[in-house]
């Protein structure tokens, strides 16, 4: 790979590029490359996680530092793939904190996707299914026999592991019936399976009629009669999260096939994609809009901030992005969902925070000694920008220009904050 090849890999397995890192592997293989990005190993010493004891006088402080805790892992982790994969599942496997329940729910499902996150997706899907987070958003914790309640029933099949199109909606019901009795304990903690509760009669899913239960519905979606349409729901989702939108059925088919020949293992679609033509194609390069909270990682990392000093918490949520507070059941979308007024007005007075806080540090200061383009590229090559379009440079080059002919002393500020809003950070 060359650096431009680095940079692509980089943008999209991370949320942002760190020189070391960069240097690091242009140069080697894609095959090593990727590999080495996969391996998760060296994410240790992240610190204890935040107090999530269910306090009810402390519900919203402990969700604020949890997601601060994890933002801060975003930054720090030195194989950033494991927190998007983190953060891939935590749209895809919606759920919200902030629904009356707790932050425990919400640290129990972060760490199961940290310690799953690129392995065997059966296995996954099971316990998503059966933690408490899941159980209490879609109140199949209140599923019993005589009344059930189809929520969970319906997610599971639109938007969890096949897709609207791959079932019918008699199935539903039916599914449903099948996950009666799996509710929580006592003390509403954990997964509790109540016998008296379930439905034990005949019940008939993708045609087959038997005694069905909950756990055999997903083993018949990802390795039965459904896995061909479950694996492509799969690799098309997860194809779309890493390269753009819309892949040929020719694409999803291959890395579905491959998918389900690797044994539904994650790490091998995951490695797939990544080593596809289509990844490295013309058509992947720069076509992604970053989401909120990638921008904020990116800007925090280009800024030398921390969590503590940026505090993005404050303002993700005007971004449209609130983690642990996903919208609804789809989780959050890409590309276009991410392109509002009020989310780059939002981005700006972060990036404006973020630039003066950096200035009050010194951040910077070199570039009143340095010439108009050299200042410009150092100011890029902190947010991991080599390959800005020719379009942003010079409007950043005429900016600062036209401030060292008129009141030199906000430049620092000033060009943090125009990097940080220019397409080339925004984009990845």
């Amino acid at each position: 790979m060359d650096r431009a090849d680095a940079l692509h890999l980089l943008r999209r397995t991370g949320f942002t590029v760190r020189t070391a890192e960069l240097d690091e592997i242009a140069g080697l293989t894609r095959e090593v490359a990727v590999d080495r990005l996969l391996d998760f190993s060296p994410n240790t010493g992240a610190g204890p996680s935040p107090e999530v004891n269910n306090v009810e006088g402390k519900r919203w402080e402990q969700i604020r530092d949890l997601r601060l805790w994890w933002i801060d892992r975003m930054q720090t982790s030195p194989r950033q793939l494991q927190e998007k994969m983190v953060l891939f599942w935590h749209s895809h496997f919606a759920t919200s904190a902030d629904s009356g329940f707790y932050a425990y729910y919400a640290w129990d499902q972060n760490s199961l996707f940290r310690a799953k996150a690129v392995g065997d997706f059966k296995s996954l899907a099971h316990d998503v299914a059966l933690g408490p987070a899941m159980l209490a958003y879609l109140d199949n914790y209140r599923n019993k026999a005589g009344n059930p309640n189809e929520n969970f029933a319906r997610e599971l099949l639109e938007l969890h592991l096949l897709g609207p199109e791959n079932y019918n909606e008699s199935d539903i019901p039916e599914v449903a019936k099948a996950w009666t009795g799996y509710m929580l304990d006592e003390e509403k903690y954990v997964h509790e399976f109540h016998p008296q509760h379930h439905d034990y009669r005949n019940k008939t899913i993708f045609g087959i009629t038997r005694a069905w239960n909950g756990p055999q519905v997903i083993d018949e979606i990802i390795t039965g009669s459904k896995q061909t349409a479950s694996a492509r729901f799969i690799a098309k989702k997860l194809f779309e999260f890493f390269a753009y939108a819309d892949p040929s059925s020719t694409v999803v088919n291959r890395l579905a096939d491959d998918f389900i020949a690797g044994g539904h293992q994650i790490w091998v679609l995951v490695r797939n994609i990544l080593l596809s033509n289509e990844f490295w194609s013309a058509e992947a390069r720069k076509a992604m809009v970053r989401s909120p909270v990638e921008f904020v990682v990116a800007c925090m990392q280009g800024a030398g901030s921390s969590v503590a000093e940026a505090r993005p918490d404050w303002r993700l949520k005007t971004m449209g992005m609130e983690l642990f507070d996903p919208p609804n059941p789809s989780g959050w979308q890409q590309n276009g969902f991410w392109v509002s007024s009020t989310a780059q007005w939002a981005k700006a007075d972060f990036a404006r925070n973020l630039s003066w806080k950096a200035v009050n540090r010194d951040f910077l200061s070199q570039i009143e000694f340095l010439s108009v383009p050299d200042a410009v590229a150092i100011a890029l090559s902190l947010f991991g920008v080599e390959d800005a379009s020719p379009t942003t440079r010079q409007a950043l080059e005429n900016y600062l220009y036209a401030e060292r002919a008129t009141d030199e002393w906000p430049q620092q500020a000033n060009l943090l904050t125009l990097t940080m809003m220019t397409p080339d950070i925004q984009v990845a």
